[in-house]
């Protein structure tokens, strides 16, 4: 987890970074909900997320904003993750708005399933270390910067690796768009 809160840290200090930075959004996940993981580990993440500018070089991909965040787990014994990708966001009526967002996770998690231990543990077996991740928003613009989100992401690997159990989030975030 150190890891993942030094790593965020310095990529925010970058000033070229910075100066690309078009949205952060921050909230509170519920940690490892199901449906689409084991539930098997707990509590609520603290998630930071940057959205950059949109790609013009891959507007024939309808021009994605790369993103990249933290998910910091408070329970015990549970993941956290560093994740990044690329993201679509589109407006549906005058204040709202939905997203997808598709990329890679780097977490702290199990990654092997260890015989000594009981086969229903508290931690989710991952399998590797980099998983896929897929999420998606349900938003509103609460002003021309400010918005309100609810999100839902899934990290897997898609069963690359022998244990993939998976790990899920769902939350409120609070946005600020530059």
């Amino acid at each position: 987890m150190k890891f993942a809160v030094w790593a965020f840290a310095l990529f925010l200090t970058s000033a070229p970074a910075m100066a690309q930075i078009d949205e952060m959004r921050a909230g509170l996940m519920l940690h490892d909900p199901g449906p689409f993981s084991t539930g098997k580990e707990d509590g609520v993440d603290i998630n930071a997320e940057v959205i950059f500018n949109p790609l013009s070089g891959l507007s024939w991909l309808g021009s994605p904003r790369p993103f990249a965040g933290v998910a910091i787990a408070t329970g015990d014994e549970a993941t956290s993750q560093l994740y990044g990708g690329l993201g679509w966001e589109v407006d549906i009526a005058q204040r709202y708005f939905v997203g997808v967002g598709l990329g890679l996770v780097v977490h702290d998690g199990e990654t092997d399933y260890d015989l000594g231990e009981p086969l229903f543990a508290d931690r989710a077996y991952l399998g590797c270390r980099v998983l896929g991740r897929l999420s998606g928003e349900v938003g509103y613009r609460l002003s021309e910067r400010l918005g309100a989100s609810v999100q839902f992401a899934h990290a897997s690997n898609a069963g690359i690796c022998d244990e993939n159990e998976g790990l899920d989030t769902i939350g409120f975030r609070l946005g600020y768009k530059f």
